[in-house]
């Protein structure tokens, strides 16, 4: 299982939630468990077959680039981070 954590942004989505494990190798499998129990979920994060550009995804405390052909593993953290806005 993936522990994903929800930003509040997104808590509606799943009750208010702020973590949930769900099944999946790798991003868009991961994303698209969370949408069966959190629906609509998927489309707030994912757009025209991407990952929104203005959402960071940090797998294990770490943020780095990913595509939702990215593989994870069991075990996995993943926190999805609203950019910050301002300047």
């Amino acid at each position: 299982m993936v522990r994903v954590i929800i930003p509040a942004t997104l808590r509606s989505f799943c009750g208010g939630s702020h973590q949930l494990e769900v099944d999946g190798s790798n991003i868009g499998q991961v994303l698209r468990s969370l949408d069966e129990r959190c629906p609509g979920f998927y489309d707030r994060v994912v757009e025209e077959g991407r990952l929104r550009p203005e959402l960071a995804f940090a797998l294990n405390g770490e943020v780095v680039p990913l595509a939702l052909h990215t593989d994870v593993a069991p075990a996995t953290e993943i926190a999805i981070v609203p950019a910050l806005g301002g300047g």
